[in-house]
């Protein structure tokens, strides 16, 4: 079956949470992974914060919500401290909570967001996209290498008093 990426709406919200807790669930206990816990991190509350922005997207597959993300073109400030390809002021994509739901790994679902945040970008005229992912995450790292991403810098996203979690990798794909 296809994978279909559409923005998000408000109907879709129920799910995208049910979504981040099973992801949440998956990650418990490991130690190279994402770190996100259900009812820390991600929330609904980010969810709907990025449905009002316009920036949240959904990948449906078989009916079912299978993976979100969040697009924004605001840079954290501590984007600044990356070596990126390009200068830190061009116009481009953040990607934020990439999620994909553990019933749904490994069926293409992160990649379509991906290309999905790529088309988009390029048709806003925008120069690339980037992100950042905790240091120990080996998966993603290993996944985002994958789609073409180039890392650019080991970063301080000032998260580790908040989350416990001090140095993410930024990564950055050009357009």
């Amino acid at each position: 079956m296809e994978i279909r990426v559409r923005r998000a709406e408000a109907g879709d919200l129920d799910g995208i949470e049910e979504l981040y807790g099973r992801a949440g669930d998956a990650e418990e206990g490991r130690l190279d992974g994402s770190r996100w816990k259900r009812g820390v991190y991600p929330l609904r509350q980010d969810a709907q914060e990025g449905l009002e922005a316009g920036a949240l997207y959904i990948a449906e597959l078989d009916g079912q919500i299978a993976g979100s993300v969040i697009l924004r073109r605001e840079q954290d400030s501590a984007y600044r401290q990356a070596s990126w390809q390009i200068p830190f002021e061009a116009p481009v994509f953040v990607v934020h909570t990439l999620a994909v739901d553990p019933a749904y790994r490994h069926r293409g679902v992160g990649r379509a967001l991906l290309r999905h945040a790529a088309e988009m970008g390029r048709e806003a005229g925008l120069q690339a996209i980037r992100l950042d992912v905790y240091e120990e995450n080996r998966t993603a790292i290993g996944f985002y290498e994958a789609c073409g991403y180039h890392c650019c810098g080991r970063i301080d996203l000032g998260l580790e008093e908040v989350y416990g979690l001090k140095w993410y990798y930024a990564y950055e794909k050009l357009l």
